[in-house]
């Protein structure tokens, strides 16, 4: 490969002219359990009643139970999907109207939106700078009388500084809700991420390590929280009112349930779990290795005594060391047909939260790296191996020689 080739940006050749496969994690094993599942006619073990349905049919109860045994917690509540389990959290806690809940605005909105549907007000608190992870000593600065919790988020295949902020919300009474959606079986020292807080919330979303399409589960060791959660899933009202309880009457239910069908496919997802990890993590430490030499991007840092899973591969861009945007770095990668961009729009600034301007700068740290700095790749996933490594580092190494001509193509765009 010809690293003076000029770049596609500019009319040359592409290093990559077809489109990267899609990612498909599903095998013989769960194609077998979810034709059984048809096969039985059962698409739905839940029945939103005071008897045993109300948990669910076999399927979802074997995956909970794998679950539990997998991450060495005590209860697991599978739902629709992660959106819905961080929603139930929230309410499982008893959060409501008047509350507050600290954030990260890096994340998905689902993170913030999960404690707006609860009638609570996310705050949101900048990050670590290499982490991407919600600040532990800025988190207890933004502490009011108002605040009841801590949703932290474990980006990117990284765990957040759990230790610290469990510390802080056991001295301030606070619930910890760990999103894990993008860090399944990550660990925080001898600790997997998800079951440090009081509530952990993994994904089975279509694009996450583990999919069946859409789902999510919600891991405790708390038995009231537990409760609470499957009430939350599956109209608990109607559940209550079976049964003559009042301890959980302030809960209003909602169909949060998880198919049989996808339940029974999660399990085989979840016993491959180490093996769907294993393939992003190699590919993370070759690329690691390729980028070493590369001055201007910064591979991802990993927390002492901690370990990422590469969700997605994030890297810190330096303007000044190639002299030419984010921005065009990241086209002039497009352009060459390999996967990079930046990651998501800041949550606090969305306009749902940015109410009147007042969120613009408050959290800096955020603002710098989602709009100058991140640049992130999906490379690292399966089926793609080697030959994308090589793809993605001559693409790299193009623009890196090309950079005086870009510039001059940016300074034509700005004009």
């Amino acid at each position: 490969m010809n690293k003076h080739a000029e770049p596609a940006l500019l009319g040359g050749p592409k290093v990559r002219d077809k489109p990267y496969p899609s990612y498909n994690p599903i095998g013989e094993e769960e194609i077998k359990r979810a034709h059984a599942v048809l096969e039985t006619g059962m698409l739905s073990g839940f029945v939103g009643r005071g008897n045993d349905q109300f948990y669910g049919g076999p399927a979802v109860r074997e995956l909970e139970q794998t679950f539990c045994e997998r991450f060495s917690v005590k209860h697991a509540v599978s739902m629709n999907s992660a959106t819905s389990a961080l929603h139930a959290a929230v309410v499982a806690a008893g959060i409501g109207p008047g509350d507050e809940v600290l954030v990260p605005p890096y994340t998905m909105s689902a993170s913030a939106t999960a404690i707006a549907l609860a009638g609570a007000t996310p705050v949101f608190v900048d990050i670590e700078a290499d982490t991407f992870c919600i600040e532990p000593a800025k988190a207890e600065a933004a502490l009011t009388p108002n605040t009841r919790g801590i949703m932290t988020v474990n980006l990117f295949g990284m765990a957040s500084d759990l230790s610290t902020l469990r510390n802080l919300c056991d001295e301030k009474k606070l619930t910890l809700i760990e999103d894990n959606a993008q860090a399944p079986a990550a660990q925080f020292g001898n600790h997997f991420t998800g079951t440090l807080g009081d509530i952990g919330v993994f994904s089975l979303n279509r694009h996450k390590t583990m999919q069946v399409g859409e789902g999510g589960v919600a891991v405790t060791n708390d038995p009231h929280l537990a409760e609470r959660l499957h009430l939350i899933r599956n109209h608990g009202e109607a559940v209550i009112a079976d049964t003559g309880q009042t301890e959980h009457d302030d809960i209003i239910g909602c169909n949060y349930r998880l198919t049989e069908m996808q339940a029974a496919m999660a399990v085989p997802q979840l016993n491959r779990l180490d093996e769907l990890n294993g393939h992003r993590i190699e590919m993370a430490e070759k690329l690691n290795v390729r980028l070493s030499t590369i001055e201007f991007l910064k591979t991802p840092a990993i927390r002492a005594n901690c370990s990422h899973v590469y969700y997605l591969y994030p890297m810190l861009y330096d303007e000044g060391q190639l002299g030419i945007s984010r921005d065009t770095f990241v086209a002039a990668m497009k352009a060459e047909g390999v996967h990079a961009s930046n990651y998501t729009y800041p949550v606090h600034l969305m306009p749902l939260f940015i109410k009147d301007n007042r969120n613009h700068g408050s959290c800096p740290v955020t603002e710098d790296i989602e709009f100058n700095r991140i640049v992130v790749t999906n490379i690292c996933r399966p089926p793609l191996g080697d030959s994308e490594i090589d793809e993605f580092v001559h693409a790299v190494e193009k623009i890196t020689v090309a950079a005086p001509a870009l510039l001059q193509w940016q300074n034509s765009q700005d004009s």
